[in-house]
């Protein structure tokens, strides 16, 4: 039971210290993209540096602590799932940081070749895709395990 509570508490850590403020980096980030705001000067480093902090956060979720019971399929599910989604979102994070530092070249006057422009889209885009994913399966699995406490 211990294990099954200590897996569910890094779970929950991962979705309110990390998904959570990503969530809220995103909407600032879409905020200060709006056509009332192209004027105002944006501050790359700061967003590369949130970005960061985010990629710390959830490395520090240190499941080797959580140790699991060999015959407790559901909270091994769900270390596993917990571990493929901060897998995942790392993942997000560093095309993240790829797109900004590319933006940040841009506004200093660097020269951005448009299909690199396109690659940095596409990398985020479809990252987001397979986090969303892993985080569906993370929260079934996770459904399973509070079921069965």
């Amino acid at each position: 039971m211990a294990d099954q509570r200590n897996i569910i508490k890094a779970i929950d850590s991962f979705y309110e210290e990390v998904i959570n403020n990503y969530k809220e980096l995103e909407r600032q980030v879409a905020n200060e993209s709006k056509i009332l705001s192209i004027f105002k000067k944006v501050d790359y480093k700061a967003r590369i540096a949130k970005f960061k902090e985010l990629k710390k956060r959830a490395q520090t979720i240190n499941l080797k602590k959580i140790e699991i019971d060999n015959d407790d399929e559901f909270s091994s599910d769900a270390k596993e799932a917990l571990g493929r989604s901060i897998s995942l979102f790392v993942d997000l994070i560093n095309f993240q940081v790829t797109f900004h530092t590319m933006l940040l070249k841009k506004s200093e006057g660097e020269k951005i070749q448009m299909v690199d422009y396109r690659k940095a889209v596409y990398n985020i885009q479809k990252a987001t895709e397979i986090l969303q994913n892993g985080l569906r399966n993370m929260d079934a699995v996770y459904a399973n395990l509070e079921e069965n406490q």
